[in-house]
């Protein structure tokens, strides 16, 4: 019988990025964001627990915003940083952690 344990760490990492989102979008914001930064791979969940900043464009605004990424697996941040920069319309990754 296998035995699992509540002392592992959950593969979690913080991070502060910008993204676009472009104008005429189904869902707001937020909902975009997660959405679009669901998609680097390995992810379980993707939260934005805050907002720091809204910068409309012409095609698209682009938000800064504090998320928080559930991975399937444990990642270093050089892995982070790979998978969100993979991501469609991600500007930067200002902080991680």
């Amino acid at each position: 019988m296998a035995i699992s344990s509540d002392n592992d760490p959950e593969p979690t990492t913080t991070a502060i990025v910008m993204i676009r989102i472009p104008c005429g979008a189904d869902s707001g914001l937020v909902t975009d964001a997660e959405k679009r930064l669901s998609r680097a791979e390995n992810t379980d969940t993707v939260t934005v627990d805050e907002m720091h900043g809204i910068a409309p464009k012409l095609s698209a605004t682009a938000i800064t915003v504090g998320i928080t990424l559930r991975w399937t697996t444990t990642m270093t941040e050089t892995e982070v940083r790979r998978r969100l920069a993979e991501v469609p319309g991600l500007e930067s990754i200002e902080r991680i952690g």
